[in-house]
């Protein structure tokens, strides 16, 4: 091989910088390696070449994930096409796929898209804050996977994967320090302690100052202290053999999210802070604690009917919150002067306790020379505990008091699945798989406090009611696709593909007969068609797709009127339907020597083509968090220095286009579009043990808006995602 191919091939490896579509967790040795590396993926719970998978999916290693600063899931969704997130909730992301996503907050209600760690299924949102120490890769579905993944993932799915310990002893380690008061630090090693047996174990701390201030406490707000450790004790005792035991804890501290009154409506008493990271806030700063903590076994067996897996996992999670979600400090109502101050206040506060146990068990046969197949069986039990407090203050309606809603939900989802592929020809392939889930759900809720809409049963007005439900749900979810291999590095395919998510019960219902009454649940037809090439001896690759997706009965919040003398409130109920259609490309080119360019990009197109909301036709609206168009774009570029030292340089640029927070579409929640831009500039040893990196994030300081949460005809509230942020990186890894 050619020296400047060698150096190419070592630049890619080293800088862990390749476009996040070209993960790799195998790669070539570098005497065989020629342009971009092979891709080893598991979506269909086999290990197949990502260039060869008929899936729209994106990968990211875990170097590459290190090497640019990917610390949180919205530094991941920045450079994924179609993928959203917002945190809404401290603690509680949301996520959203082509449209298709939204919140599990509450007792009884699930997401869209789907969180997996090590093939576990994270049933809580405030279970799915993944520390990225030690990640192997990270793959990520778009679209339905009801087939061959555990629950609900109607909008797709993100699987996280950690590095296995092996008979390979390596650590790692990287200090952080920036503005904000950030210190981070983490360490991760693993090896062999005896003959077929390895462990593993990380360690990681991350720690901020608050990005808002409220002048109110004389405080800083939005902070985050977090700290989180993963062991692995794994097992080969034989050829066939491979049983990994996994235990993770984590903890989070930090004050509230810092809310800012961005859009004034006409009722609107005062002003806005005239900064929108500081200003006069509640006497309250809030909190936000989790504590994460569980195990999992996860087992493969050679057998004679093929391989067998389990997975065992028991997971607990508990969340506590509170914030001032409208942001600014509201007068007493004693107050002779508080017409000065704005005229909203909302305390809300939300504790949850869950745990869950799930269990699924696989085979993967080889039934023919051109014929093999998947099956297997779930279970996934979850017992939820939520309290849901609101104190407000209203100095237009004269009015306070507190609204508490203590809800419990005992969830228990059973399913059967089967996948089968056809190697019709060595060019042409067909799969095609069916899944039947059920879900039961008990439920219960306890409404009571002093209500500035008063609770009703029946109509009639009451303090408080106990509303029991419960409610089943069967479905059929199949998948079918075809796919042509043209040439070696040339790959088609058409897929068809149903989701499913499971319907619930609302925790927050002012009416008891509707809160014992169930929404049902919500289902996506996706069509794709797509091709995955390679060109110019594999150094360019482009992969693109089409996708068209019917989803209907979606569980959308609409608002209800019960008093005219007090605002509306929003309950979970299911409307309407859906037209979802557009566009993704993935490129990722190696034009010079050392020179290395990536790219995404995804157009969606989300017409409701029918939904009421009380008395409003929604028809024609978008989906929240739906931008039309959304684009990444970045480059690396490194050169050795002598023989001692190589410099890297990379630059990294989102967009995303406006879009709305809810599926209203009213102006006060439309966020305009998002810009970032993110540098960084390393100094390694050319065998990567040492490197030292100055990274800065969000580097023009832009404001962009996380979220809005609009009161109805009142005024808008945004929260912000972080201000410019700086620091160097210190790294060893052996």
């Amino acid at each position: 091989m050619k020296k400047g191919s060698r150096f190419m091939i070592g630049l890619l490896a080293a800088s862990g910088l390749t476009m996040p579509a070209f993960a790799q967790t195998e790669p070539q040795p570098a005497e065989e390696a020629s342009g971009l590396e092979e891709i080893v993926v598991t979506a269909q719970k086999t290990r197949d070449n990502l260039q060869t998978v008929p899936l729209s999916l994106t990968a990211f290693t875990g170097d590459s994930l290190t090497r640019s600063n990917i610390e949180t899931v919205k530094d991941l969704a920045a450079r994924t096409p179609s993928l959203n997130v917002d945190t809404f909730s401290p603690g509680q992301p949301r996520y959203f796929i082509r449209g298709i996503g939204g919140t599990a907050a509450g007792s009884a209600r699930d997401a869209a898209v789907g969180v997996f760690v090590d093939e576990v299924y994270m049933g809580r949102p405030s279970m799915t804050s993944t520390d990225f120490v030690d990640i192997d890769r990270v793959e990520i579905l778009r679209g339905p996977q009801g087939t061959l993944f555990g629950r609900n993932v109607v909008g797709g799915a993100l699987s996280y994967f950690t590095r296995k310990p092996d008979d390979t002893f390596r650590a790692q380690a990287a200090l952080t320090v920036g503005n904000y008061d950030k210190i981070d630090g983490s360490f991760a090693v693993s090896g062999p302690l005896s003959e077929g047996v390895a462990a593993g174990l990380s360690f990681s701390s991350r720690n901020h100052g608050g990005y808002a201030f409220n002048e109110t406490t004389g405080r800083d707000i939005e902070t985050e202290h977090s700290n989180a450790v993963r062991g692995a004790l794994r097992f080969q005792p034989g050829e066939g053999v491979d049983i990994q035991l996994n235990a993770d804890y984590s903890r989070l501290n930090g004050t509230g999210n810092w809310w800012h009154l961005l859009r004034e409506g006409p009722n609107s008493i005062g002003k806005a802070n005239e900064d929108p990271r500081r200003g006069r806030n509640h006497t309250d700063d809030g909190f936000n604690r989790i504590r994460n903590g569980g195990v999992s076994l996860n087992a493969r067996f050679d057998s004679p009917m093929g391989e067998i897996a389990s997975i065992t996992a028991y997971r607990e999670s508990k969340l506590r919150t509170r914030a001032n979600t409208t942001g600014l400090f509201v007068a007493e109502l004693t107050d002779p002067n508080r017409n000065q101050y704005h005229h909203t206040l909302f305390i809300q506060e939300d504790d949850t306790d869950s745990k869950q146990f799930s269990q699924e068990l696989r085979l993967a046969s080889d039934i023919s020379d051109r014929l093999s197949s998947v099956v297997g069986i779930y279970y996934f039990h979850e017992k939820v505990d939520t309290t849901n407090i609101t104190d407000y203050r209203f100095l237009r309606f004269n009015s306070q008091g507190r609204r508490r809603f203590d809800a419990s939900n005992t969830t228990d989802s059973y399913a059967a699945f089967a996948n089968l592929a056809w190697e019709v020809t060595d060019r042409l392939k067909l799969r095609g798989g069916l899944r039947w889930s059920r879900d039961e759900k008990d439920h219960i809720v306890v409404a009571g406090g002093n209500n500035y809409t008063p609770y009703r049963d029946g109509g009639v007005i009451v303090p408080g009611f106990t509303a029991p439900g419960r409610a089943a749900w069967s479905a059929l979810t199949p998948a079918f696709s075809v796919n042509f291999q043209a040439t070696p590095t040339k790959f088609v395919y058409a897929s068809v593909s149903r989701g499913f998510k499971s319907g619930g019960f609302s925790d927050t219902e002012v009416e008891r007969l509707s809160a014992m009454e169930p929404f049902d649940p919500e289902f996506a037809w996706n069509y794709e068609v797509g091709l995955k090439t390679e060109w110019l001896d594999r150094r360019l690759r482009f992969n693109a797709s089409l996708f068209y997706t019917d989803y209907t009965d979606l569980q959308v919040t609409v608002i209800r009127q019960v008093d005219p003398n007090f605002p509306p409130f929003g309950v979970t109920g299911n409307a309407g339907k859906v037209a979802i259609k557009g566009a993704e490309l993935e490129i990722n080119a190696v034009p010079v020597e050392g020179w290395n360019l990536y790219g995404t990009y995804a157009y969606t197109d989300s017409n409701i083509k029918e939904l009421i909301s009380g008395t409003t036709n929604l028809r024609g609206n978008r989906l929240p968090r739906a931008p039309k168009h959304k684009f990444s774009i970045g480059t690396t570029y490194a050169v050795d220095v002598g023989d001692r030292l190589r410099i890297t340089g990379r630059a990294e640029y989102t967009y995303s286009s406006n879009f709305y927070s809810s599926i209203l579409n009213s102006p006060v929640d439309q966020i305009p579009n998002l810009k970032n831009l993110d540098l960084g500039l390393s100094f390694s040893t050319p065998d990567d043990k040492w490197s030292l990196e100055f990274w800065g994030k969000n580097v023009t300081d832009r404001l962009n808006i996380n979220t809005i949460s609009e009161v109805p005809t009142l005024d808008g509230y945004a929260q912000f995602q972080p201000p410019r942020t700086y620091g160097a990186t210190l790294r060893f890894r052996y």
